[in-house]
């Protein structure tokens, strides 16, 4: 008599290959260094006091900590004990018996038992040693797609712009599939899939800190959704998953974070070394913290005392990248001298605001406004006081909310010129109108975008591709517009840009979601954000906030820039003005420009 499931009968167990009992570990791509030494006291130290008789209490605290910091929605983010146990959450979730898993071929080796256990059947699609995005698309009748970028055993990548096809190949179905992007080695990529999670509903990302915060010994992973889905998800989580332990070493590795970045910066340029390094195997091309070598020197590295992840039924082999003293080990086994690091080039993104950044568009939107007022409630007495009143605000940065909030106070207190009472707002706002403005809005977007159509006619660029492609910087937009009138801007400019726009509540300015988001897309350390309100610096303090360890800066441009900048802030007329100051050093020491 079977007891269990008969088509589990025959499932292997997760099982390494063979591997030497001692030497360097190179074969468990684990972070080359343990904690500082400072954030592992801080551990022990509450450690020391952790009540053990007691369930862990901290999961939702840590959520939200998490969420604030990568720009979530409410109830878009789920930790979990590790991601393959989230993944495995996903599947238990997603899957009937006998739907389809699409997983690379080769890919992570606890993929196959996954989908098995939970039911499914699996489809290998054939990658080779690179990220191959065609034959995914014979893949989007399954029930989910399992995607690994970086992808693992070879570190194989493809960015952003290039998956688009396939995301939005997926999302168009009547029954789109789950896509499944498992980021696991994100942060040794050039960009991240971060943009993607707001777009498609039908896509989770996941994401470790195994490797980014050196906490293996911890399992904690995160995944990144829709709020709907990640609730439901949520549910189906058995409740204290994450023990207190590992809850208070995720707390305490965020309140270090900026002391294990410069051990995660440091790897790519040190994998691109030894890549280049070796002259008797070839590395296929990685974005991850190991390399793919060929033919195969596990009996080279384990005669010189290193443990590297065999790759049975391959004349391969996967080693994972060290400290500096490894790395010259692994290439002097190899017949191979690692070249030593040159000075490596921080990362900088420029982030611009579209209205009154890059595009002239005030009189375009004050028309606008104006017109639709005028439709849906003839006797306000409304003039451009009242409109450049509201922007100076703040809370108004979008136009629909602008006339939404109008029409509120107009409904509250009558319809003469609102100007004084915006103005005598200052610093508090209407939070009594807020649910009066927010069921406003609906008809004001629709009224604002009637008339847009025709104001966009007066909307001028201000700035080229061309300069903004010589600053060096990697560029970016953050947008109070909703998508549709993003795609109208984009005409107006005559180029697009990777970019987040008010396409739901978290990504509406201050909050500072958007910024947080494009920062961790481009794996940026420096970012200068562009913007003319005091909603546009209100989000850039706020991601400051989120995200100490990185080095943010605003530039308020505009006349109305000294309203809003603070001490620390350039400040410039225009964009042009501000665009060939950016390579002039120090950049850090220029305040006020003309």
């Amino acid at each position: 008599m079977s007891l269990l499931r008969p088509d589990l009968s025959d499932l292997p167990a997760y099982r390494r290959p063979p591997e030497p009992p001692t030497g360097l570990r190179l074969h468990m791509n684990e972070a080359a260094s343990d904690w500082p030494e400072a954030a592992r006291e801080a551990l022990l130290t509450r450690l020391r006091d952790l009540p053990f008789h007691l369930y862990p209490e901290r999961q939702d605290e840590l959520t939200e900590r998490l969420r604030k910091r990568v720009g979530a929605p409410e109830n878009g983010l789920l930790l979990g004990p590790s991601s393959g146990a989230l993944l495995d959450l996903v599947a238990t979730a997603g899957l009937s018996a006998g739907d389809a898993v699409a997983i690379p071929d080769p890919g992570f080796s606890l993929y196959p038992m996954l989908v098995r256990r939970n039911g499914g059947q699996v489809r290998a699609i054939p990658q080779g040693t690179s990220f191959s995005l065609e034959p995914w698309f014979s893949a989007l009748d399954c029930r989910q797609i399992w995607l690994t970028l970086p992808n693992n055993p070879t570190g194989a990548w493809i960015s952003p712009a290039a998956l688009e096809p396939l995301l939005e190949a997926a999302a168009a179905r009547p029954e789109p599939p789950l896509v499944v992007i498992d980021e696991a080695y994100a942060e040794f990529a050039p960009a991240t899939h971060r943009l993607a999670v707001d777009r498609y509903p039908n896509l989770v990302l996941l994401r470790t800190f195994s490797k980014a915060l050196a906490s293996a010994a911890w399992r904690i992973g995160y995944l990144l959704g829709d709020p709907a889905l990640v609730a439901k998800l949520a549910a189906l989580q058995l409740p204290y998953s994450l023990t207190a332990a590992s809850l208070e070493a995720l707390d305490v590795a965020l309140d270090f974070a900026a002391e294990f970045e410069p051990a995660v910066r440091a790897l790519p340029d040190r994998r691109d070394r030894l890549s280049a390094a070796l002259p008797a195997h070839r590395a296929a091309p990685s974005a991850a913290n190991f390399l793919h070598l060929s033919p195969d020197p596990s009996p080279l590295l384990e005669a010189a005392g290193m443990k590297v992840r065999r790759l049975p039924g391959t004349d391969a082999a996967r080693v994972t990248l060290g400290t500096e003293a490894d790395t010259q080990r692994v290439a002097s086994a190899l017949g191979g001298s690692l070249p030593a690091p040159a000075p490596r080039p921080r990362r900088r993104l420029l982030v611009l605001d579209i209205d009154g950044v890059l595009i002239d568009a005030d009189r375009s939107f004050l028309e606008a406004v104006g017109r639709a007022l005028a439709d849906l409630r003839p006797s306000l007495a409304w003039s451009e006081g009242t409109y450049r009143a509201f922007k100076r605000l703040g809370g108004f940065n979008n136009d629909f909310r602008l006339a939404a909030g109008a029409l509120a106070l107009a409904e509250a207190f009558g319809d003469g010129d609102l100007q004084a009472l915006v103005e005598g707002a200052a610093g508090r706002g209407f939070p009594q109108l807020e649910a009066r403005i927010q069921a406003l809005e609906p008809a004001a977007q629709a009224a604002v975008q009637k008339h847009y159509a025709d104001t966009i006619q007066l909307e001028r660029p201000l700035a080229s591709l061309e300069d903004l492609q010589a600053t060096g910087w990697d560029l970016a937009v953050l947008t109070g517009r909703p998508p549709e009138e993003l795609e109208l801007a984009w005409r107006v400019l005559g180029f697009q840009l990777p970019a987040v726009c008010d396409a739901a509540p978290h990504l509406r300015k201050p909050e500072p979601a958007g910024l947080l988001q494009l920062a961790d897309a481009f794996r940026a350390e420096e970012i200068l954000f562009v913007g003319d309100t005091v909603d546009d610096a209100s989000c850039l303090r706020a991601a400051v906030a989120a995200r100490p360890e990185l080095a943010w800066r605003f530039a308020a441009l505009g006349p109305d820039r000294a309203r809003f900048a603070a001490l620390q802030d350039v400040q410039s007329a225009s964009l042009r003005d501000l665009l060939p100051m950016l390579n002039q050093a120090p950049f850090s020491n220029c305040q006020e420009l003309p």
